[in-house]
């Protein structure tokens, strides 16, 4: 039984929920305001803890209140934090706008998260093992991220790359990855006939390696998140030892279901 280890971001969302989503100059009113636990490290690390597997957090929260309160939320989440660390300043947040069918704009201001570096390199190197599942995402800086895979290679892990924010000079860290969770805008611009690419298709599914797992049919209230669901349990489902098809149709239900509820996380502290 290996464990997953997730190198990346803690941020602290800020859900306004509205009607439709504002054109550009236009001022609208929100129906509702959430502030919930997020970023999309945090929210793997939260699934692949849910979903059975010994997990660890690598990152950064900041020294202010909501770096504390998060830290203590993970804990009662099952989440090993002995390799989160804290600097001085705030903790990463997130600005997102939900409109009524459950589609999501986000702007992120990354906070603590920027600082990721060469200590939490040296916690994937100190932590990994053969078996384990190493995973990380775009809202890290990219040097921390190639060391983290760099050092899970060595250490004998599964890789995996979620290429979110995207940005266009991905290749580098794709092709460092033996997994690579994209959505359809993301795979395209990979190449989607890369078998080493897990597509996700929102409501219809997840097609890896020739393995397609349809999505159950839901009522969307929120997506945000759900890709992250899927990524994290993936991960918990590898490193357990699950075969491709039963990983990938565990995660695919589980990130259905997610989208059913408010955010990928709810506080529980």
């Amino acid at each position: 039984m290996g464990k997953v280890i997730v190198v990346g971001s803690v941020n602290v969302d800020t859900v306004l929920m509205v009607n439709r989503h504002p054109r550009v100059g236009e001022t609208i009113f929100t129906n509702k305001l959430v502030i919930q636990p997020g970023g999309k490290g945090a929210n793997q690390a939260v699934a692949a803890a849910r979903a059975g597997a010994k997990t660890y957090l690598v990152g950064l929260t900041g020294s202010d209140n909501d770096g504390k309160r998060y830290r203590k939320h993970l804990v009662n989440c099952d989440v090993d934090v002995s390799h989160l660390g804290q600097v001085d300043g705030y903790t990463g947040s997130a600005y997102i706008v939900v409109d009524s069918r459950g589609e999501n704009s986000i702007v992120v201001d990354p906070g603590a998260n920027q600082h990721v570096g060469d200590d939490q390199i040296e916690a994937v190197r100190q932590l990994v093992e053969p078996g384990d599942v190493v995973t990380s995402m775009n809202e890290v800086p990219t040097p921390a991220i190639i060391g983290a895979l760099e050092a899970a290679k060595e250490g004998g892990a599964t890789t995996v790359f979620n290429p979110s924010p995207w940005e266009e000079d991905m290749l580098r860290l794709v092709e460092m990855c033996d997994i690579v969770v994209a959505n359809e805008f993301e795979s395209q611009q990979l190449g989607s006939e890369n078998h080493s690419i897990a597509m996700t298709f929102g409501a219809r599914g997840a097609l890896w390696d020739g393995i397609f797992a349809p999505a159950p049919a839901v009522k969307a209230f929120d997506s945000t998140g759900a890709g992250d669901v899927f990524t994290g349990t993936l991960c918990a489902m590898l490193a357990q030892g699950a075969s491709k098809e039963d990983a990938l149709t565990v995660a695919v239900h589980k990130a259905s279901h997610s989208v059913t509820h408010q955010g990928a996380q709810i506080w529980t502290v």
